[in-house]
């Protein structure tokens, strides 16, 4: 039993980190393409954010959160493995 509880705890730590940082990634990633530059990610490491001092009157993006980015990219993958299983059965066909 306490082998078996390791295991999942262990397990399902990596999961979560490698579905997260994968989902943030593509989140990265297709936000910024898909609004046109108007919204972008915050960083993943929240400490090291700093604020800037200069007031420039060039608009910056705004910025969504690192769960949701997280959020679109794991449906953006979703979609993407789902278009290509139907692809690959068309092609088979």
């Amino acid at each position: 039993m306490p082998a078996s509880l390791l295991t999942e705890i262990l397990f399902r730590g990596v999961f979560e980190v490698v579905l997260y940082g994968l989902g943030y990634v593509i989140g990265w990633l297709v936000v910024p393409t898909f609004t046109l530059g108007r919204y972008c990610v915050e960083p993943w490491d929240f400490k090291s954010r700093k604020k800037s001092k200069s007031h420039s009157r060039r608009q910056h993006p705004k910025q969504i959160s690192a769960d949701a980015a997280c959020s679109i990219g794991l449906v953006t993958l979703a979609v993407a493995l789902t278009a290509m299983y139907f692809i690959w059965r068309a092609i088979d066909a």
